[in-house]
């Protein structure tokens, strides 16, 4: 009992020694990086050497005492298992790991992962033709053979046998060969006389020797420490040679250590994979630390050895599995699993060809997501979307694969029937994918998680699908309804057993619901699929759908965080905040007039309204806003920096309204109004101020829900297409399929005689919104000169058309409002550039450029409304702050707040997506500003906006309780 106690203890020596060693070397403390000799150093370079030391005998051990049988594919696939276990516990542990990584832990034998395993258990795989062959010679022979082979590589320091530092599986075969060649004599009962024990005797002191004086003499001739752990590698033939001194001495003084067939592959998996080591050293360069960690990891090898041993003895199903005979030889066994593949290939041949279908719908699910079959987003290297996707994201590629599987489970586990199931899934997916490509095509993004929940406005998405694409659909569906009929009756499958339906339903739950964690910091899902390479981009979803695929883009999507909590936010510092700008509200009111409820103000976004001319790509042969560049001469007027570019209206709008920028929230906000809006107990906009206020829209309401976000803002209407309060005086431009602006305008003219007194208008046309067909009959007037095709150039002159017809109905407007005997005060913006251009950078200020004026009539310049002067750039949140000034009107310290930012603080750049992190500014000649260039006024400015707005979208709403959006 004591000497069987004595040996456990030896044998867990020896692995923590080897553990210790390995850990030192990964954690490369300090005394390893200095050029400097030093006591550490000697004893860890006796250490290393050591630690192969003992690998080199478990490696012969495991030769001279495991049984050579055809189960040891079993013990290898337990292996295997393990190592994904500890995979998973290492993720779980550290958070993090890379595609390598994993690809290492799942395919370990093509990534060579843990060759030392392999090349031992190949090795006992032929154990009885390996004992059969070393019969024929003398084991002094096979003695020298070896000698010869690990001698000279140490000495002339070339690899000349592919040996390497011995992680391979030639130097674990042929050691454990050793250990094989070994077991045909007895070696305890070997003669060794003086010679031998001189031999040995020097093999140890030598090895020892070299240990210790390696890094002296490398440090002496070379003046660093290269060469100084040289012969402490597997393969020196010092290291063999006392390897074989030890195990010759522990057989013949019969110490009978036993090792345990898994703890030992254990031992060489921690050895030969790095990543284990990587990960249990974790950033620690303590030595005592990593002493501890060494200790813990060789209780759970040797706990782990012997639990697979307890379940390799009762477990017989693998066996069976894999048709595993102790009788029969390798070469038989693999003929008959060979038969056995093919034989289950055949049978469930219809299964391995759905997983290829999905495989290449999950491929086409990327390609489709750019639009001309190139990588715009992923830079130079990357010529087209082909090559990316499928050399460059293939892990990307296979995870979408196993989810559109899932969703197969989830159907299939649902249903019960494998055609309908599978063609039911083909369609879904195929239908899911086009929907993404056409918004992509028409608005470089694909669909959003909070877009599908518009269940109103499919109809009128339907309706901008092309005629020919609803045909083929109804063809194709026709088309898969008879081949499932075909399929269910002459190729009928059988029904998997419930507990296998009710399992992929339950995995496809787990996996899709786990969606919902995706974006919280620290959780499992996010920190794995950041590991993984999943890139949501969310500031670019295009991109994001060209890097993860159109699937897991939209999962990225359904996890969002409205905004980071500001660090300093507590009801304390928000009630700081209301005091302070409740003082210069009062400072500002001292010098105003005017109450903005007594005004009528009209906030006008005009559809993808920007002149063209402003393009340094575009010359136009006549300029098609004309008037509105004539009114911009004479009032308020300048450029908007929009957060969009070919779309992002209602993001537009949302900051207009509120004084709060996209910018801030975080980037996986894509539309306020779908995703903050609805979280918010209550949201005060400008409309709040007035009596009366009416949101008009000439075309369907449902559009980012836009009922139901006015509704909350607290419009007392919204006219639109199909609404009780219906759209009159409707009039169209040519084959134009949209209202005109003439029609907007003259609703909004009704709205503003309908009431006497002050009210607020938020209007938004659509007159221009793409596509930019051949409507109008005055397209030819606005030829294009520039470096593009013809197909651009005939765009560009279409639209330009739209803009003249927008440009007269303003001028009409603004003549029909000066004839009004009350103040109206007209905020006129384009919300975003269309997306025709294609020699334009989207991330460049001239993409981002829109026209704007803020234009008082005649009577409200006669009591008190003021032109300012230029003000060149500005954002949408300017807007409520300008209007103020313009109409002479007290403000709520809220408004306070936005009148200084506008006036001290840069124009926001509210496309620059950054949580408020880093944000980016504009000065009045159009540079861009950072944030650390702003004065110490300018920073407290932009994080007292921060404050609000994190307290109002995300926060308690504490602002709610105070003063701060009444104006006195």
């Amino acid at each position: 009992m004591i000497k069987k106690l004595c040996n456990t203890l030896l044998i867990y020596v020896a692995m923590v020694i080897v553990t210790f060693s390995l850990l030192i070397t990964q954690a490369n403390p300090a005394f390893l990086q200095n050029n400097l000799l030093s006591k550490r150093l000697f004893a860890y370079s006796l250490l290393n050497n050591f630690s192969n030391v003992i690998v080199g005998v478990l490696l012969i051990l495991i030769g001279y005492q495991i049984k050579g049988n055809i189960k040891l594919i079993k013990k290898y696939i337990y292996i295997y298992v393990v190592n994904l276990l500890i995979f998973i516990g290492l993720f779980l542990w550290t958070r993090s790991f890379t595609t390598q990584n994993l690809y290492d832990a799942v395919l370990p034998i093509t990534r060579n992962t843990y060759p030392v395993v392999l090349g031992a258990i190949s090795a006992l795989l032929i154990k009885d033709k390996l004992k059969n062959w070393f019969k024929k010679y003398k084991f002094s022979v096979i003695l020298g053979g070896y000698a010869i082979v690990f001698t000279l590589p140490s000495i002339f320091n070339k690899d000349i046998f592919g040996l390497g530092n011995g992680n391979n599986i030639i130097t674990a075969f042929s050691l454990v060969a050793l250990g094989i060649a070994c077991s045909n004599v007895e070696v305890d009962k070997l003669h060794i006389d003086k010679k031998v024990i001189t031999l040995m005797s020097i093999s140890v002191i030598l090895n020892i020797i070299l240990a210790l004086s390696m890094p002296f003499i490398s440090w002496r001739i070379r003046g660093d420490f290269s060469t100084a752990y040289r012969f402490n590698v597997l393969t020196s033939i010092s290291i063999v040679a006392m390897s074989i001194v030890i195990f010759t001495i522990g057989q013949k003084i019969k110490t009978n250590i036993k090792i345990s067939e898994y703890t030992g592959l254990l031992v060489l998996l921690i050895y030969s994979n790095n990543f284990i080591i990587e990960k249990i050293v974790n950033g620690s360069i303590s030595l005592k630390v990593l002493l501890f960690k060494s200790c813990i990891v060789s209780i759970i090898v040797v706990t782990l050895g012997w639990l697979l041993l307890k379940i390799d003895k009762r477990d017989l199903t693998l066996e069976e599995r894999l048709l595993l005979n102790d009788c029969e030889s390798i070469n038989i066994w693999g003929r008959n699993l060979l038969s056995y593949i093919v034989t289950n290939v055949k049978k469930y041949r219809f299964n391995i060809m759905n997983i290829i279908i999905l495989y290449i719908l999950a491929y086409m699910s990327f390609i489709l997501m750019s639009p001309d079959f190139s990588a715009p987003h992923l830079g130079k290297d990357y010529a087209n979307i082909f090559f990316y996707t499928f050399f460059v994201r293939q892990h990307m590629l296979i995870l979408n694969t196993i989810l559109f599987y899932l969703l197969y489970r989830f159907i299939y586990g649902i249903i019960g029937r494998f055609w309908i199931s599978v063609i039911l899934n083909y369609v879904v997916i195929a239908i899911a994918v086009v929907a993404d490509a056409i918004k992509i095509h028409y608005r470089t993004e694909p669909i959003l998680p909070t877009e599908v929940t518009m269940v109103s406005a499919y109809g009128d998405i339907l309706s901008m699908v092309p005629q020919f694409i609803l045909w083929i659909t109804a063809t194709v569906t026709i088309i898969l309804i008879c081949i499932v009929i075909y399929c269910e009756r002459k190729l009928p499958q059988n029904k998997a057993k419930w507990r296998f339906r009710i399992l992929g339903i339950v995995l496809a739950v787990l996996v899709y619901g786990s969606s919902t964690r995706i974006n919280h910091e620290g959780s499992i899902v996010g920190d794995f699929l950041n590991s993984y390479g999943n890139l949501p981009t969310f500031e670019n979803q295009e991109q994001g759908a060209q890097q993860n695929g159109a699937l897991q883009q939209f999962l990225n999507n359904i996890d969002v965080t409205i905004v980071r909590k500001e660090t300093d936010y507590s009801k304390k510092n928000v009630d700081k905040l209301a005091i302070k700008y409740s003082k210069l509200a009062n400072k500002i009111n001292a010098t105003r007039d005017n109450n903005l409820s007594t005004q009528t103000v009209i906030f006008n976004l005009s559809e993808s309204l920007a002149n063209p001319n402003r393009l340094k790509e575009v010359e136009l042969s006549q300029n098609p806003l004309s008037y509105i560049d004539s009114v911009k001469k004479i009032t308020t007027s300048g450029l908007m920096i929009s957060s969009g570019l070919d779309g992002g209206t209602a993001n537009m709008e949302y900051m207009t309204l509120t004084g709060l920028p996209v910018s801030n929230f975080s980037p996986t906000i894509a539309t306020p109004y779908t995703q903050v809006v609805p979280e918010s107990e209550q949201t005060l906009t400008i409309n709040g101020y007035f009596k009366k206020s009416t949101a008009i829209h000439p075309y369907n309401g449902s559009f980012y829900s836009r009922k139901v976000v006015y509704q909350k803002f607290g419009f007392q209407r919204f006219m639109y297409l199909g609404s009780k309060y219906k759209i009159k005086h409707k009039m169209k431009i040519g084959t134009n399929p949209y209202l005109s602006d003439e029609t907007a305008y003259q609703n909004t003219l009704d709205v503003i005689n309908s009431y006497k007194n002050g009210q607020f208008i938020n209007l938004v046309t659509i007159q221009n919104h793409l596509p930019y067909s051949d409507y109008y009959d005055n397209s030819e007037d606005y030829q294009i000169s520039g470096d593009m095709d013809d197909g651009e150039k005939n765009t560009i002159s279409n639209y330009s058309a739209g803009l003249s017809y927008t440009d007269k109905a303003v001028q009409k407007f603004i003549e029909q409002i000066d004839k009004i005997n009350k103040p109206i005060t007209l905020v006129f913006y384009g919300d975003h550039l269309p997306g025709i251009y294609s020699n334009i950078d989207g991330n460049s200020l001239e993409a981002r450029e829109t026209d704007y004026f803020i234009y008082s009539n005649k009577y409200a310049r006669q009591h008190g409304a003021k032109n300012l002067k230029h003000v060149k750039y500005v954002s949408p949140i300017d807007f409520i702050a300008l209007t103020a000034e313009q109409t002479n009107s007290k403000v709520s310290p809220y408004y306070a707040l936005l009148t200084e930012i506008q006036k001290e603080l840069p124009t926001i750049k509210v496309y620059a997506y950054n949580n408020g992190k880093n944000p980016v500014f504009v000065d009045k000649k159009g540079r861009t500003v950072k944030y650390k260039q702003l004065t110490k006024k300018q920073k407290q400015l932009y994080n007292d906006l921060k404050l609000v707005q994190y307290d109002l979208t995300a926060g308690n709403q504490y602002l709610y309780r105070t003063s701060f959006f009444k104006i006195n």
